[in-house]
């Protein structure tokens, strides 16, 4: 048996993600974990289709056994989304590697990028560049140019090398021993509006979805009428369609409320307030309030955070168990096998449901399933009709044949 993970977000399952699970087994997985977003996802947005039925499709396609990263981790920064998954799949104790998209294709060139990161991209060699206004990652970058030279750097300019290179940075910090594999990117890049033959990013996707395009030639049958039925019943969820709560919370809230958000740096919670005070809709807040200094995605991720009600402590504290949205027969033996597994050093829970990890009493499982069931019930907001709460304990997981 030979596990291999894959930590994603299927908004929605398309075409691309079917070749790296393909690629993943040609390169010898015979069982593959999926660590998936939930209903939310780390750009800053809602899911546009549930996480029940985005996990049932990738089990349809390939994935053997999907497993929710929690809500905590899925609007978190890049390395805390990377780090979370990497545990989550170390936790398991059974996964004898990671396979992850990438630009480059070349996993060399990714792992010196990683290791560049440690000496070259110190808080004392980035802090002159933020304090010229440089954003974070540009900064890093920039660290790595002068220290490791331009091929290196350039690795930061894709989106899928940044996540990689922090995927494997999670293996080093975690002392996780694992074969790496990466799958180049096919078709058109990650925030590409281009489309090819079969091929289409899931932003151009998520856009076609929203202006009512055909997307059969990009994604597998069940996917394309999953988003058909959703449409039909106005159960499509669109981060605009939360504009009055998150234009409540601006008016509303405290600043200690804010400052108290996780990835906020103190004083950034004034600037939040005081442009959230001043507009009159959402795309204003999020055109005044970006900085050259802070991306537009990390505002979006901050007002879902207020809006779940996430705060810094909860994303110092690990994953504490693992909910199981979809598996089959082989997901049942990664389950089986993950029991059996010696204690490790990151060693949680995996299960169906939630109710049997609120019985456990432990506060940071309680904490955890706490904001799971929260997010999910406020995720229910974001269709146009609005849904019933509950959607964790009415949702059955059974195998999948």
């Amino acid at each position: 048996m030979k596990t291999y993970g894959i930590i994603c977000e299927y908004n929605p399952f398309h075409n691309g993600h079917i070749y790296q699970i393909e690629e993943t087994r040609k390169h010898g997985a015979d069982h593959i974990v999926a660590i998936m977003s939930g209903n939310y996802v780390q750009r800053g947005d809602v899911a546009i289709v549930d996480k029940f039925k985005r996990a049932q499709i990738a089990v349809n396609h390939g994935a053997d056994l999907v497993v929710e990263l929690p809500v905590t981790y899925s609007v978190a920064s890049a390395e805390m989304f990377a780090r979370a998954g990497v545990m989550m799949l170390g936790a398991l104790g059974c996964v004898d590697g990671i396979s992850f998209g990438s630009e480059c294709g070349d996993i060399d060139l990714l792992k010196n990028a990683a290791m560049a990161t440690f000496n070259a991209a110190t808080p004392e060699k980035i802090k002159p560049y933020l304090e010229q206004g440089m954003p974070f990652p540009q900064a890093v970058q920039q660290c790595i140019a002068v220290e490791h030279g331009p091929i290196i750097a350039s690795v930061f300019d894709s989106p899928n090398n940044t996540l990689a290179v922090e995927y494997l940075r999670s293996l080093k910090v975690l002392g996780l021993e694992m074969d790496t594999f990466t799958v180049k990117r096919s078709g058109p890049d990650h925030d590409s509006y281009d489309t090819t033959e079969n091929m289409a990013s899931g932003t151009k996707l998520r856009e076609m979805i929203e202006d009512g395009d055909d997307i059969s030639a990009y994604v597998p049958e069940d996917m394309a009428a999953a988003i058909a039925e959703y449409d039909d019943a106005d159960h499509l969820a669109y981060f605009d369609n939360l504009e009055r709560e998150f234009m409540y919370i601006l008016r509303t809230v405290s600043p200690q409320f804010v400052a108290d958000t996780p990835d906020i740096a103190q004083g950034l919670e004034n600037r939040i307030i005081q442009v959230g005070r001043s507009v009159q809709s959402l795309d204003e807040f999020l055109d005044k309030v970006d900085t050259k200094r802070y991306t537009q995605a990390k505002f979006r991720r901050a007002l879902l955070n207020m809006y779940i009600g996430i705060k810094k402590t909860d994303i110092q504290i690990p994953p504490a168990y693992g909910r199981v949205l979809a598996f089959n027969e082989k997901g049942a033996d990664i389950l089986k096998a993950a029991k059996e597994a010696p204690s490790g050093k990151y060693t949680i829970p995996f299960t169906t449901g939630l109710k049997e990890m609120i019985e456990l009493k432990v506060p940071q499982v309680t904490r955890q399933a706490e904001l799971t069931c929260r997010s999910s019930d406020l995720y229910m907001l974001a269709s146009r009709d609005v849904r019933p709460c509950a959607f964790d304990f009415t949702t059955k997981v059974e195998l999948q044949k």
